[in-house]
């Protein structure tokens, strides 16, 4: 890679493949992160330009200390971390919701004016939030990892979690109870790369934004 190639963080998971195909539509082919390697490093078709697998709930930490340029993680995360990056483009992928979920066929979500209702989730913040706008007090409790599973074995009555198309809740007992909000794939950008790098920075931006302008 050229010593001043920008850096692009990818989020690892399910919107690591949309995130390569839409750079690919622009010209910055990381096709090779796709081909099943262990390294998290992968330089661009023509050399220019350096990928970073990172997990997306890390991925806006890099972004901010300037560790890659700039990178694509889902908007929900961009509120939950409320970090200090510039989010620069909405793309058009990735599109998912936040949701309340519980058990199937109970009103649980009817009691939570009440103490005592647990909330799980990997977004406290955004769901302390929701709860507090609709004036109820629940006990938040914090998992890193298959939220889906907490109330089928007491950990909490509810959840709040990403939802697309439903099936993991109903493959394990629940249903979607009410939207918290809505998201989808964004392009944030560290602020001083978008002082410093401001040509190599722009253009990918405006490229970016002219191939999801097509897509729509």
């Amino acid at each position: 890679m050229k010593d001043n190639g920008i850096k692009i963080g990818l989020p690892k998971g399910r919107m690591l493949e949309d995130s390569v195909a839409a750079l690919k539509k622009i010209g910055v082919d990381f096709s090779s992160v796709l081909e099943g390697s262990r390294s998290l490093r992968f330089e661009s078709a023509d050399g220019t330009a350096e990928a970073i697998v990172i997990r997306p709930v890390d991925l806006l930490t890099y972004v901010e200390c300037g560790a890659v340029d700039m990178g694509i993680i889902g908007y929900d995360l961009i509120k939950e971390q409320t970090r200090d990056v510039i989010t620069a483009l909405a793309l058009d992928f990735g599109t998912c919701r936040l949701s309340v979920a519980g058990p199937r066929g109970r009103d649980t979500i009817e009691k939570a004016g009440l103490s005592g209702i647990r909330v799980a989730t990997k977004y406290p913040r955004l769901a302390s939030q929701y709860f507090k706008g609709k004036g109820s007090h629940v006990d938040i409790v914090k998992l890193y990892g298959a939220v889906e599973l907490a109330p089928l074995f007491g950990i909490s009555d509810l959840i709040v979690d990403l939802v697309s198309t439903g099936e993991t809740l109903l493959t394990n007992g629940l249903e979607e109870k009410e939207v918290v909000m809505r998201s989808s794939a964004r392009l944030v950008v560290n602020r001083a790369s978008m002082r410093t790098r401001q040509q190599d920075v722009g253009r990918i931006i405006e490229r970016l934004k002219r191939a999801s302008a097509k897509a729509v």
